[in-house]
């Protein structure tokens, strides 16, 4: 069998095959800055990661498809997607993109330009229910866009999550996947892409359920993915649920070919920026530590250790049978990132400490593990806890890219 994604050192370009249902292949390229470079799938998203321009389409004249981001956040879902378009020769154009939180609506209209972003209340635009007749806030919204192939988005998730405690699966918000569906029904895409944590599945109201009830009645064809990022060259444990509706019905829909025989390591992704020593702004540049958690991180590095002894740790954690070994703990150099959070920036909410330097990762570091280019722009005078929150709740866009790319090959 062959492989679907393949790899070629061609002059001074990394060139990535992709093998199309039809039997055919399309390529595309991007430039390679080391000297020495293996044709390899791990090579190639390194040198893809650190880019600092934008890969630009290689086909003259490419089928176009327009794209809406709801619940956008700064727009790594996107990213992941258009990349999958320009591998296949395909220009995806977002065109509409929604989200409550400014700092996210600014980054996302600074790296998609071509997109209307919103930044607001998604029920200023979606205000109807399912079967119903388009309200007036929808016609005016469906007046104002152009056809919509693609749909995307992944609606808040601290309802879903395992580390919500207090309304784990019966949260208000969980509903908000109803939006989604309600614009698939009237926007009608031919292509769609639901993500949230893997707990959506276990919702106490089944919202997941209800939702795909409803896209079969719109006559979508379903699959549903429980993917690991790690697996897909992400230098993440991070595990995501994500739901696949396609208009047409696949002749074969299978990730298996995608998955890595052995997964990156945070030092594969961020190795290179060990050195923050020149830079002053957010983006690349630690957190400070409350003197107490620097001590602890000071302990680690002293001893030369990745978990902090159960003495050394708040009381409450002090117990032989404490579950969070992980916290005031640092990454294994060796091993992929444990689940990057919006508190990247302290050991005293996970594994963050850097495993070679006395410090937390930095939000370039982050983003990097969570899949995030070099060539994304980062308004360098957000605000550090606001910069930590758009790459923690980030979708790595490796993962919707191989969605993208297997249903669209």
């Amino acid at each position: 069998m062959q492989k679907i994604e393949q790899y070629i050192i061609r002059d001074k370009s990394f060139v990535k095959r992709i093998l199309k249902r039809d039997g055919s292949f399309v390529e595309s390229s991007i430039p390679i800055a080391r000297e020495r470079v293996e044709a390899s799938p791990s090579e190639f998203d390194i040198e893809w990661l650190k880019l600092r321009n934008r890969p630009t389409l290689s086909v003259v004249t490419p089928t176009k498809l327009n794209l809406v981001d709801l619940f956008c956040g700064m727009g790594p879902m996107t990213l992941g997607v258009v990349e999958a378009g320009r591998c296949l020769g395909i220009d995806i154009t977002p065109v509409f993109a929604v989200d409550f939180d400014s700092d996210a609506a600014n980054h996302y209209r600074l790296n998609f330009p071509t997109a209307r972003v919103e930044n607001a209340d998604l029920f200023d635009f979606i205000d109807g229910n399912f079967g119903d007749d388009a309200t007036e806030k929808e016609k005016n919204l469906l007046k104002s866009l152009p056809q919509v192939d693609f749909l995307i988005g992944g609606p808040p998730c601290q309802g879903f999550s395992d580390l919500n405690n207090h309304t784990r699966r019966d949260d208000p918000r969980n509903t908000l996947i109803f939006r989604m569906v309600r614009f698939a029904e009237l926007a009608q895409p031919d292509y769609i892409i639901i993500e949230n944590v893997q707990g959506i599945r276990h919702d106490k109201k089944n919202a997941l359920g209800v939702a795909k009830e409803n896209l079969r009645k719109l006559g979508y064809h379903l699959h549903d993915n429980l993917l690991m990022a790690s697996d897909f060259g992400v230098a993440q444990n991070r595990r995501r649920f994500l739901l696949v509706a396609t208009k047409r019905d696949l002749p074969s829909y299978d990730l298996s070919q995608y998955v890595r025989s052995t997964p990156t390591s945070c030092m594969w992704a961020f190795g290179d920026l060990l050195d923050h020593s020149g830079s002053k702004d957010n983006f690349d540049t630690p957190a400070t530590l409350y003197p107490v958690n620097q001590k602890r991180l000071d302990y680690l590095f002293e001893h030369g250790l990745y978990e902090l002894p159960n003495n050394l740790r708040p009381k409450c954690q002090q117990s032989e049978s404490n579950r969070y070994t992980s916290v005031y703990s640092r990454m294994y150099p060796d091993k992929p990132a444990p689940t990057i959070t919006s508190g990247f920036g302290s050991i005293g909410q996970g594994r963050f400490g850097h495993p070679l330097v006395n410090r937390t990762i930095t939000p370039h570091e982050a983003a990097r593990i969570q899949f995030i280019p070099d060539f994304f722009n980062f308004i360098r005078d957000t605000k550090r806890f606001s910069m930590q929150k758009m790459i923690g709740n980030a979708v790595p866009p490796k993962l919707t890219y191989v969605l993208a790319l297997e249903i669209l090959r």
